[in-house]
């Protein structure tokens, strides 16, 4: 990492990182990006978990708002953002691994 920042550069919101160092790490946010893409259909998402988990994640509805819009109890919206979530934790688990190898 860069030298030390003081306190004020911190609370200023000024960056840690050298320019290198950003895009460093703006390449290895990439990496992870294409990689979860690339491996999207691995996590087999039914249409209704895609919407679900589209509804909640991008657009920030309630879970009572998704159940309206989709015809469902909120209950069911909540079992479907599960269980959807379960198979996203699985294939971030399969990158973990890939990141190690």
């Amino acid at each position: 990492m860069s030298s030390q920042m003081s306190f004020k550069d911190f609370l200023n919101g000024d960056s840690v990182f050298s320019h290198r160092e950003e895009s460093e790490l703006l390449q290895a946010k990439k990496k992870i990006k294409d990689f979860f893409l690339n491996n999207i259909f691995e996590i087999n998402l039914s249409k209704r978990e895609r919407e679900v988990y589209y509804l909640k994640n991008k657009k920030y509805l309630t879970h009572t708002e998704i159940a309206k819009r989709l015809g469902i109890t909120r209950k069911t919206s909540r079992n479907i953002l599960s269980n959807a979530n379960k198979k996203i934790l699985k294939i971030s688990k399969k990158f973990q691994e890939y990141k190690n190898e």
